[in-house]
């Protein structure tokens, strides 16, 4: 039985992530328009059913106790009134999972998109069919400056030319810095509706935070990171109680986006930081990204790293160019980090602190942690 169930979820990340379902006979059949954008009030299944269940597992992975179907959501706008801001959102659920729902929050990766919420389907299918819900926001365009009045920046640091440069150098982070974690603390603000629109229920006392590049600064924010955000404005924090275990994947370091070396320091809650050897941008170096996890205190701080030079920026947001082959250790340590810290799962905290991982990349990969 733990056999099937292993080969099942392998199956499950390896269908999400080659854009493959298979079939009952075992064919292999393309997902017809896997990377299109759904219709306003789309329903959409994706199934993971196993072709073979004779084969065990790979030694060493971890597997999600049960895995489901998953149905999409996407036919509504989350409005905040004091920022007075509307985006859409897309919501990724398990079909059959038992309700309430543990939740997790994601932020796509880059600035602004307005269809942000149709990005990273890769992610939201990994985490929903291991039995989570998953709100996908659209951080949606606003003026570059639109936080100066707000925050109370200056006008001689709200200058156009402002915004194209760091903080360290003189700058000033541009909006789409501080929009994001006001946009997931909206979401969580605006549950009950979702809820209604939805058709769902989602557990209060379950809500993670996840996201890529950067989506990891609404994650990080909503974890308690302190933040410059001009030459005279300091210590801009959006930390959120009502979010309990945050995933990062391919974070900013010291310099970018306002974070410096104590930016970090506050930060309580469990986070699993995710990267590796070339996971690397026009804006940031590889080792950077390491900058969070070493200047975050323990306890309940993880690392995925992965030393490989096929491990590329977009292998952490699961997209097509990424590594395919290094994926599935990317998409197993999220889910057995929110199994650990949403669900309390005994076994996936002991596989976090285990040498599982390097078992099963034989050694490639490695999980580090701060206790």
């Amino acid at each position: 039985m733990l056999k099937t169930a292993r080969l099942l979820h392998t199956m499950m990340i390896l269908v999400v992530l080659t854009g493959c379902r298979l079939g009952r006979g075992g064919n292999q059949q393309p997902v017809a328009n896997a990377t299109a954008t759904p219709a306003a009030s789309a329903i959409a299944s994706t199934p993971s059913t196993p072709a073979n269940t004779s084969t065990p597992a790979p030694e060493g992975m971890y597997v999600t106790p049960a895995t489901y179907e998953v149905e999409v959501f996407d036919n509504y706008e989350v409005h905040d009134a004091e920022r007075d801001r509307t985006f859409p959102i897309l919501v990724r659920y398990p079909v059959g999972a038992p309700s309430p729902l543990p939740l997790i929050i994601w932020s796509h990766g880059g600035g602004y998109n307005n269809d942000g919420h149709h990005q990273n389907n890769e992610w939201g299918t990994v985490l929903a069919s291991a039995g989570y819900a998953v709100i996908h926001i659209a951080h949606v365009e606003d003026e570059p400056g639109a936080h100066c009045v707000p925050l109370q920046i200056p006008a001689d640091e709200c200058e156009t030319s402002d915004f194209s440069k760091e903080v360290r150098e003189g700058g000033t982070i541009a909006s789409p810095w501080y929009h994001k974690p006001l946009d997931g603390i909206a979401v969580l603000d605006d549950l009950e509706n979702i809820e209604r629109v939805a058709n769902l229920t989602f557990d209060r006392d379950r809500i993670g935070a996840a996201g890529w590049s950067g989506g990891t600064v609404m994650v990080i924010g909503m974890a308690g990171s302190v933040r410059d955000v001009s030459p005279s404005v300091h210590n801009f924090t959006s930390f959120d109680p009502r979010v309990k275990a945050f995933l990062a994947n391919s974070p900013q370091g010291i310099g970018a986006n306002g974070y410096t070396e104590t930016s970090w320091d506050g930060i309580t809650g469990p986070v699993l930081v995710a990267t590796g050897k070339s996971d690397t941008t026009p804006n940031e170096q590889a080792l950077s990204r390491l900058d969070s996890f070493e200047h975050m205190p323990g306890p309940d701080k993880y690392l995925l790293y992965i030393d490989s030079p096929d491990a590329n920026h977009t292998t952490f947001g699961l997209g097509s160019d990424g590594a395919r082959k290094l994926q599935p250790y990317v998409a197993a340590t999220g889910v057995a980090f929110f199994d650990a810290y949403l669900r309390g799962y005994p076994e996936a905290l002991a596989w976090l602190n285990s040498t599982g991982m390097s078992l099963w990349s034989s050694g490639v990969a490695e999980i580090s942690t701060k206790q």
